[in-house]
């Protein structure tokens, strides 16, 4: 029999010996074999690869579909027979700041007197009328093609914003940002400002009293007990911080120690770089670096906690990082007990909470509200009318209902990508040297007590478990200057 004699396949889909699918996207195809046929009987009919041309599709074919035909009908499954080439969405843009956001040192190269030795604080700062920020435009996508033969088209990468704060204006439609004031440039949670900076030429204590300033402090002394300070921008002590609270808007910096006397508290939504931390409290969202030894302090890290240097030595309290905790030593020979928590944002599990208690409660009141609906509908339709009481409750019901469903949408939606975040977290404990009996060690939703010394490990989550490997450096920045 001729190849144009061949029988078409479409009257054993029809007697149910085989079922097309195709994706309601178009993007794949496959056969569903549900009767198999023998190759004696399958010898009148047409290849598959005819049939699948006549149905339309005639991209995407795949292999087994060149080198089997219509053989595949001789076996019971599901089979692949056709896989477009799916769309790439195009790159998002971006926002380019136009500064230098960090602070150094420049030390002299040839120190003539004993204040050279210790260099200028070199602070990044634009003047008035300065660009500071402007936007990349996103780039066009790749598009796709379906099994059908037809493009796909490619969504256009998302547009970026310059989102400005303090002393920034937008100019050119948005697509420029520039300094309104002279100072110094900043970017907190993707929002340019320009920010003064503020110095205190010694302490901050009876003869200042409190500091709060809309911009950086540096304080060229100490900052003693029972004071604050606090910055939208960064702060910087060149000597300690005693049972004092210090919240910063950027980076903290203390240069020397932070002895809490179990009330001091450090925030920062940037980074904390600090040499000696006892009997305290450090909160981060970026990271946290002990130069020397952390005891018996509560230490909280968005990314990771490293406590480096000559000791190297985390003792005692607890410590939370959402990525990493990396130390020379854990614990003490003494058996203090020391915790350590890493995998999950600590700012992240807050928010997670809050978001949950927002949802619950935006719930009960579409709940409430609905009651009321039902009641007022019950009256109107047995013809009874709705007395004043009732229909004041019923004006506020509706006021509620539209601003909780709002929030139920938003919470919901949060809650989502939380959810997705957490589902997927990492996160390792790293040891240089020596981890302790008495040590903690909880990855994820999984502990781990150390009952025997340690020596060069790493910890981390591995079939829900936490296991212990041998130690290896990461690639991590290790400071801040």
């Amino acid at each position: 029999m001729e190849k144009d004699e061949k029988r078409p396949l479409d009257s054993l889909e029809h007697d149910g010996f085989f079922q097309l699918l195709v994706s309601t996207d178009g993007m794949r195809a496959e056969i569903v074999v549900k009767k198999p046929l023998t190759e004696e009987d399958l010898a009148p009919y047409e290849e598959l690869e005819e049939y699948l041309h006549r149905k339309g599709i005639v991209f995407g074919l795949t292999k087994e579909v060149q080198e089997r035909g219509k053989l595949l009908l001789t076996s019971s499954g599901h089979y692949l027979v056709a896989e477009g080439i799916r769309p790439q969405r195009g790159k998002d843009g971006e926002v380019r700041y136009l500064f230098e956001e960090e602070v150094h040192r420049d030390f002299f190269e040839e120190p003539e007197s004993q204040k050279e030795l210790f260099g200028i604080l070199h602070i990044p700062e634009v003047r008035a009328g300065d660009l500071v920020a402007e936007l990349i435009p996103p780039q066009e996508g790749i598009p796709g093609k379906n099994v059908f033969g037809k493009e796909v088209p490619a969504p256009p990468g998302r547009p970026a914003k310059i989102r400005v704060g303090k002393n920034v204006e937008l100019i050119d439609g948005g697509e420029k940002a520039v300094a309104k004031v002279s100072g110094r440039p900043v970017v907190v949670g993707k929002v340019v400002s320009v920010l003064p900076l503020f110095e205190i030429d010694g302490d901050v204590g009876p003869k200042t009293g409190d500091v709060h300033f809309v911009g950086s402090v540096v304080v060229r002394g100490t900052v003693r007990s029972g004071f604050s300070v606090s910055a939208e921008g960064d702060v910087e002590v060149w000597e300690s911080v005693e049972a004092a609270t210090i919240k910063a808007g950027g980076n903290v910096r203390i240069r020397k120690g932070f002895f809490g006397g179990e009330k001091g508290v450090v925030e920062a939504e940037g980074n904390v770089i600090v040499r000696v931390v006892e009997n305290a409290t450090v909160k981060a969202r970026g990271d946290i670096l002990v130069e020397e030894a952390a005891l018996h302090s509560f230490l909280s890290a968005g990314r990771n906690v490293i406590v480096r240097g000559k000791k190297g030595l985390l003792v005692g309290g607890v410590t939370k990082a959402g990525n990493l905790v990396w130390v020379k030593v854990l614990g003490s020979p003494m058996g203090t007990r020391t915790e350590v928590v890493v995998g999950l944002d600590p700012e992240l599990q807050e928010e997670y909470r809050r978001v949950q208690d927002n949802l619950k409660k935006a719930r009960e009141t579409i709940q409430e509200a609905e009651k009321v609906f039902q009641l007022a509908w019950r009256k109107q339709k047995s013809g009874t009318c709705l007395e004043p009481k009732l229909l004041e409750a019923l004006k506020k019901a509706k006021e509620t209902y539209e601003l909780a469903r709002e929030q139920e949408k938003i919470s919901a939606e949060r809650l989502a990508e939380i959810e997705e975040i957490l589902e997927h977290h990492e996160g390792k404990v790293l040891v240089e040297e020596k981890v302790y009996p008495q040590v903690r060690i909880t990855i994820g939703k999984f502990t781990y007590i150390v009952r025997d010394e340690i020596v060069y490990a790493s910890f981390y989550e591995k079939d829900k478990d936490v296991v212990i490997g041998s130690f290896e450096r990461p690639r991590v920045k290790e400071g801040w200057s």
